[in-house]
């Protein structure tokens, strides 16, 4: 098929604003008699709220307002799922430290400040929670009244257990991974202005919809008294659920009257904000002498802080994706999510795929030395197929690739090999592969899409769903453009505002560009086809002779056997004639919810393969993990945008090297010992390796134009390849990330 938008380099509209400091964040926004609110945040991780007194905070000169959970006047509690347990202040307990007990609005920042330091709080220290494995300990203190244990489900298909009985082989392992940090540029910001008798909110938000929902529960004002918007996003990666602090300056600009903003301190925002879950995996795998795998056990148990949020979206994709994607008849995949007094974990890039796909691709390589067959082997004797069945039971129905992606990736190693070592330097090759469902797992999903004409001869459309950096206003415009035959520059896209969009879900789980984007695709098909009926009846002639395409001067002209129109001059007679030129389409991934025994379903209408090649040394005194050479190869379907698909595939990378080197956030009894980028450890451009990108030509899956998510996916497979290149070149067995000096060496 010849494209003319999709698959060309088109540049971001906001990436000028971007790089001269033009852009304005919700942080950055002013308002005439703007206040400035701070929260009154829990010492403790865990503690009883005996008394709140506010009196010494209202006498600070320059304090206008001072809230605690009596005041709120709808319901103080709110999540991103049904799990509404957080509340947006604390009333009789603190489950992790740094939970908000009040809040304080004031003249200057210095004001605000000064009052929260005079908010006085009695506290009644409780014992602390700090792992997962503790909360599940008979006697442990209880997060919850309802119990530490808040989440429990499995996957199972076929004879576990007597498979691992008649096996050739048989590998197990427990592995470990870590608290991460999300590391965004733009901290946690929200403005709350008054807008007649409700409030307008701008947030740095990935769900305007939800969040409305969210605020105007918490305010208890009906729906159409919330409006909010998403400005200029510096980042996300799964975090910015950022409920609590919306609601917060809501309330304050209820009670006030006056505009409210709040911005979180890098250090306040690594305390509080959601972190990737930490997990505790205990894998069996079993093949036959041929390396063919039999079965695969997982019990996965996974950290999830405070309060529940994404914690059951989280670790059910990480059971559905634990036997990786490989061919295994029998499977027994079970997950726990645990409370504990840490900071709430929640959605991070790869929604828990990325701790599986480490433990499971080690467990892959040990089992290929066991069998004393090459790691590329294995991986080559047991990839999925079309046509083979998945963990919960969905058959493939579309070409899957890996197979083509791993012999490119042997020859890439064959070409590049010996690798170029250092001075005290072993180097080896890691590889590792993974799959990855986009959506929402096993419910409905629908992106929703609306376009009409505009008066200049331009097409607008609308979505719900923010851009949160990663460009995807400008996929959506390709997209449009190409379904509608038309230039980029005859497109308006609008998003991420309430009162201009309708809901077309969050931006998470990568699914914006095969959800969203499908979604405007066929809206744009339709809104052609209605618009050349019009076009038809007003130039007296069948739609099948009329063309749409660019006009002179950048609108849109309909051109017929009969004559032309402009797009702007069909819309004034069409509006005269009273014919609707507005469209609005809703597309849902066929899916079906996993039932509750056994987790057989069809989680995902929409899949992302991939294999990920890492060439590394490893110093022999200090431990050192240097990269040489790294190779995506990738079945995303159609590539929209080859510019911005290659930087989300190299941030998505650098942030996997992190998490498999050097970050982690480090706790004792809740508290976040490192707390800022002085302490907490991202890679630099001195530890990625230069990420050379290569594209599968696949594109018959369900998303626009055959187009999958790649996003998420780009983070999940970095640690799992190091980690075996790692193994490798030391010849010892790796279960813990990251792979710091410390690890590489005692290891």
């Amino acid at each position: 098929m010849s494209l003319r938008v999709v698959g060309k380099n088109v540049i971001k509209p906001d990436a000028l604003e971007k790089v001269t400091g033009k852009a304005l964040y919700a942080g950055d926004l002013k308002r005439p008699g703007m206040l400035y609110a701070r929260a009154v945040r829990s010492p403790y991780a865990h503690a009883l709220v005996l008394s709140i007194e506010t009196e010494g905070a209202l006498a600070v000169p320059g304090v206008v307002a001072v809230l605690t959970a009596r005041d709120i006047p709808g319901e103080n509690h709110v999540g991103m799922t049904g799990n509404k347990d957080q509340p947006v202040l604390a009333e009789e307990k603190v489950r992790f430290r740094g939970e908000a007990v009040a809040v304080v609005a004031a003249e200057t920042p210095a004001a605000a400040e000064k009052g929260v330091r005079k908010v006085a709080v009695e506290y009644r220290a409780l014992p602390v929670v700090e792992t997962a494995e503790q909360g599940l300990d008979e006697g442990s203190a209880q997060v919850s009244d309802k119990g530490n244990l808040c989440w429990h489900k499995k996957v199972v298909r076929g004879d576990w257990e007597k498979a691992v009985k008649e096996a050739a082989v048989v590998v197990t392992g427990e592995y470990r991974t870590q608290m991460v940090e999300h590391a965004y540029l733009e901290t946690e910001a929200v403005l709350a202005e008054p807008q007649g008798d409700g409030v307008l909110v701008w947030s740095t938000t990935k769900s305007v919809h939800l969040d409305r929902k969210e605020i105007a529960r918490v305010l208890g004002l009906p729906l159409e008294g919330v409006h909010v918007v998403a400005p200029h996003i510096g980042g996300s990666f799964g975090g910015k659920s950022d409920l609590t602090l919306n609601c917060m300056a809501a309330l304050l600009c209820l009670k006030t009257g006056r505009p409210v903003t709040m911005t979180l301190l890098r250090e306040e925002s690594m305390q509080v904000s959601t972190k990737r879950h930490a997990c505790v995996m205990k894998y069996t795998h079993a093949a036959d002498a041929r390396g063919n795998l039999t079965a695969v056990r997982l019990e996965v148990i996974g950290d999830a802080g405070a309060y529940i949020d994404y914690t059951p979206a989280v670790m059910q994709r990480m059971i559905i994706h634990g036997a990786g994607p490989y061919r295994v008849p029998n499977v027994w995949l079970e997950g726990r999510g645990v409370l504990t007094n840490n900071p709430v974990a929640g959605a991070m890039r790869g929604f828990g795929v990325p701790q599986v796909v480490f433990a499971c691709e080690r467990q892959m390589d040990r089992l290929a030395e066991k069998l004393g067959i090459d790691p590329v082997e294995i991986r080559l004797r047991n990839v999925l197929e079309k046509g083979d069945l998945l963990a919960t039971g969905q058959q493939v129905d579309h070409v899957v690739g890996l197979r083509e992606g791993i012999i490119k990736a042997r020859e890439i190693m064959d070409s590049c090999s010996p690798l170029p070592a250092r001075p005290n330097e072993k180097t080896a090759w890691g590889i590792a592969c993974f799959h990855y469902g986009n959506g929402r797992t096993g419910m409905n999903d629908p992106g929703v899409a609306t376009v009409r004409p505009l008066d200049d001869g331009r097409v607008h459309v609308a979505v719900g769903s923010p851009d949160i950096g990663q460009g995807s206003n400008t996929i959506l415009a390709q997209i449009a453009a190409e379904a509608l035959g038309l230039d980029i520059g005859q497109i308006e896209l609008v998003s991420a505002d309430t009162r201009l969009t309708l809901d077309s879900g969050t931006t998470s789980g990568t699914r914006l560009t095969a959800v969203v984007g499908r979604a405007v695709k066929d809206a744009a098909e339709c809104w052609r086809s209605l618009l050349l009926g019009a076009a038809a009846a007003l130039l007296n002639t069948e739609a099948g002779e009329l063309r749409l395409s660019a006009g002179p001067g950048g609108g849109a002209v309909i051109a017929g056997p009969k004559g032309a129109l402009s797009l702007g001059e069909v819309f004034r007679r069409a509006r005269q004639a009273n014919i609707n030129l507005e469209v609005t389409t809703r597309f849902d991934p066929p899916t079906t919810p996993l039932d509750d025994e056994n987790g057989q379903g069809s989680p995902y209408g929409v899949y992302t393969y991939g294999v990920q090649l890492v060439g590394l040394g490893v110093n022999v005194y200090t431990g050192q993990v240097g990269l040489h050479k790294v190779a995506c190869i990738l079945n995303v379907g159609r590539v929209i945008n080859p510019v911005l698909f290659e930087g989300q595939v190299e941030g998505g990378t650098a942030m996997g090297i992190g998490y498999a080197l050097f970050e982690e956030v480090k706790l004792k009894e809740g508290r976040v010992l490192n707390d800022n980028f002085n302490s907490y450890l991202i890679p630099t451009v001195l530890d990625v390796a230069p990420v050379e990108c290569l594209v599968l030509p696949i594109s018959d899956q369900r998303g626009p134009f055959g187009a999958s998510g790649i996003g998420e996916p780009s983070t999940i497979p970095a640690a799992a390849a190091i980690a075996n290149a790692v193994s490798r070149a030391t010849g010892v067995q790796y279960y813990n990330l990251p792979l710091s000096l410390e690890e590489v060496i005692s290891g």
